[in-house]
């Protein structure tokens, strides 16, 4: 169940804050539709690399890449530094979120 769940959101929130990166990168031809096969693609690797360990995040990371260069029909260059804005726009706002959560749930049982 778990699994799906952070399917679903890896799903969405992929999909938006890889557009986010792929438009500050300046990847001509940006549409959310490529966003969202990337996140697609990305997130069903994910949910079966993700029993691999170590070695299945890093194929995926690789794999990622990979998709963001062709699927946008980009430089590796480009596709690299969108991956790195997208990774590091990812871990903001799970935090925030993740903040957000916290404090509610602090905030509601005490």
């Amino acid at each position: 169940m778990v699994d799906w769940i952070s399917f679903v959101v890896t799903l969405v929130l992929g999909t938006i804050v890889l557009h986010v990166a792929a438009r500050l990168v300046k990847i001509d031809d940006a549409t959310l539709m490529k966003a969202f096969l990337v996140a697609l693609l990305s997130a069903i690797l994910g949910l079966i690399l993700g029993y691999a360990g170590t070695l299945g995040g890093l194929l995926g990371l690789i794999i990622a890449i990979v998709l963001i260069k062709f699927i946008y029909d980009t430089s590796w260059g480009k596709a690299v530094f969108a991956w790195i804005i997208y990774f590091v726009l990812l871990i903001i706002l799970v935090f925030l979120v993740g903040m957000i959560f916290g404090v509610g749930t602090y905030l509601a049982f005490t």
